[in-house]
């Protein structure tokens, strides 16, 4: 039985009008790193009705990511993340368009970024990080940020000339992941979050985390916006 491809998308169509729901599917997006974070919020993306995803990571699922990440699995084992999710999302969406990089950020042409609409931070390392933050303002792109660690996360929409990660992570090298690991649930949970953000942001709906990061409390159900840009 084949599969009716105009209901695909339905179910999104109660937070937004056909022709919102047009705009934001026309979106292209960056979405750098595809492990807790990136995979969930390259899997939404797709479900969402996005019609093109630029996927980058250099590295291939291990039996440690079996506990949290979406595509890691005993078959997936050994294989690029970037790789297999290629695969998992056109069985989403056939006619998704999708670019691949099995390499760093740091090492591709920063004309990536001239690109795209959107880029994503869904990485673990922070330089890292402050990099996107920087190529988010060289290229005038916004930033959607994205972290875990432990029953933590943190997300917002950084628009560009923020020096929001750079003020946050000033000094820092390593996240408290280090230390709490990233538990099963926390980064869907803080995937879907971000991919709420995505949506506000495109169809430029009130109470977005814009120029803020609203830090995550899971285990107090406590979400606070607790850092501002600097004026």
């Amino acid at each position: 039985m084949g599969i009716d491809t105009d209901r695909q998308f339905e179910g999104n169509l109660g937070i937004m009008t056909p022709a919102e729901w047009e705009r934001m599917s026309f979106q292209r997006v960056l979405v750098v790193g595809l492990g807790g974070l990136g995979g969930h919020v390259a899997a939404g993306l797709a479900r969402l009705g996005v019609r093109s995803l630029v996927l980058v990571d250099f590295d291939r699922f291990d039996a440690s990511n079996l506990n949290r990440q979406l595509y890691a699995t005993h078959a997936t084992i050994g294989k690029y993340k970037a790789e297999v999710l290629y695969d998992e999302l056109k069985k989403i969406r056939s006619g998704i368009d999708l670019e691949v990089h099995y390499v760093r950020i740091e090492d591709l042409d920063p004309a990536i970024f001239d690109r795209v609409d959107m880029i994503v931070d869904a990485v673990d390392a922070i330089p890292t990080k402050r990099y996107l933050e920087t190529m988010a303002t060289v290229h005038d792109r916004p930033l959607l940020h994205g972290a875990v660690g432990g029953w933590y996360g943190q997300i917002g929409v950084l628009s560009p000339g923020s020096q929001l990660l750079h003020d946050l992570y000033a000094g820092a090298d390593e996240g408290i992941e280090r230390d709490l690991g990233s538990p099963t649930f926390t980064p869907a949970v803080v995937a879907n979050m971000m991919l709420a953000e995505f949506v506000k942001h495109v169809l430029k709906r009130p109470g977005v985390v814009l120029d803020e990061i609203m830090m995550v409390d899971l285990l107090h159900h406590d979400y606070r916006v607790v850092t501002r840009r600097k004026r």
